[in-house]
Order: structure tokens, then C-alpha cells, then sequence
């Protein structure tokens, strides 16, 4: 049964967006050491990362969507920054309504989680790296439920990052495919809250 890696992710609104592409342009991206923010690169909240059933995907677009009939817009807060060992990420508060989501989303999904390879991440790219297979199978253990984090990864290196605290509402939520570093490249399916 094929595999794919995706992301269930809270898309940016487009000043949201323009924020954090001016943050990303400072990080140095040369010889595959990170990325750039465009039309297929897309900035987001994770809600979920996953390797499911290919052949499923439609039918767990299906299920993604009844979650999410009945959401209203997520109001969202940014309260600063932090450095992990690659990326450095501008840190969302955490909410009810968020975290319910999040939960939703992970026990829904989690009847359609398989086991997943490089091959199923986005193929036009760098390849993925180990660490990042690793941290799509890891996600239900280390980073869901009580250890749900929500960020928005601006770029990978070593300087960090600073910025004054703001909010925005989100009101598109996407499937998309993952790229190297985790990224939401293409979107497979997306709904507006």
C-alpha cells in the first residue's frame, strides 16, 4: 500500500503570510540548507503530520471535512520565538478551540496512518532527510494530544529569530504534501472555516 507524508495544517492569511515570508527571506538557503516561502511552499500551523493510505487520501479528505463543518475561524496569537537544533520558529499560543482541533484531527486520522519511506514525500525537491521521515513517524508519540506545540517554522540555521507579538484569524485549513524540513508543499485538498 503506497504512502504518502502529509501535514493537516492552518494556512496563513495573507498579511500573516507577507510576515512571515519577510522573516524567512533573512535565512541562507544555498546548497539545500533550507527554504524559501512561494507558491508551493507554504507557511502554516501543523495540526497533524501523518504517512497514510494513498488510496485513501480522498476518503480522508472526506472525514478531514466533516471535523471541520462546524469549526468557526480560528483566532490565533503569535508570542514570540525560539530555536530548536534546525529550525527556528515563531511560537502560537496554544487554545482551547486549537487543541480540540488538533485532537479531532489526530483520532480521525489515525485509522488511515500507515508506514512511510522518502518516496512519500514530495518528489520535485531536495529529498527529504532521515530526520524528517522520523519526525512524521514519530508525530502521533512525540509532538500530539498533551505535547501538541503549535509554531510556524520560518527557516532552518542557526540565527534566531525575534519579532513583535500579533494576531491573526485563520480560516483555511489544507492537506498538504510534505517536502524536505517538513514544509507544506502542494495542497491536496483545503477547506475555509
Amino acid at each position: 500500500m503506497p504512502a504518502i507524508a502529509i501535514d493537516v495544517a492552518v494556512l496563513l492569511p495573507t498579511a500573516t503570510r507577507t510576515i512571515v515570508e519577510r522573516v524567512n527571506a533573512r535565512f541562507d538557503v544555498a546548497a539545500g540548507n533550507g527554504f524559501r516561502f512561494d507558491a508551493t511552499h507554504h507557511p502554516h500551523v501543523t495540526l497533524g503530520q501523518h504517512f497514510v493510505n494513498t488510496h485513501q487520501l480522498t476518503e480522508m479528505c472526506g472525514r478531514v471535512a466533516t471535523v471541520l463543518s462546524a469549526m468557526p475561524p480560528l483566532d490565533l496569537r503569535v508570542t514570540g520565538a525560539r530555536g530548536g537544533r534546525t529550525a527556528q520558529v515563531l511560537v502560537v499560543a496554544p487554545t482551547p478551540a486549537l487543541q480540540r482541533l488538533h485532537e479531532q484531527l489526530m483520532d480521525t486520522l489515525a485509522s488511515y496512518e500507515v508506514t512511510g519511506d522518502v518516496a512519500a514525500f514530495q518528489q520535485d525537491d531536495d529529498p527529504p532527510r532521515d530526520a524528517d521521515i522520523a519526525w512524521v513517524t514519530r508525530f502521533r508519540a512525540d509532538s500530539s494530544f498533551a505535547r501538541f506545540d503549535p509554531h510556524i517554522t520560518v527557516g532552518i540555521g542557526p540565527d534566531p529569530v525575534t519579532g513583535d507579538p500579533f494576531t491573526f484569524t485563520a480560516r483555511t485549513i489544507a492537506v498538504c504534501r510534505l517536502g524536505r524540513f517538513c514544509t507544506c508543499r502542494d495542497q491536496l485538498a483545503h477547506w475555509t472555516l
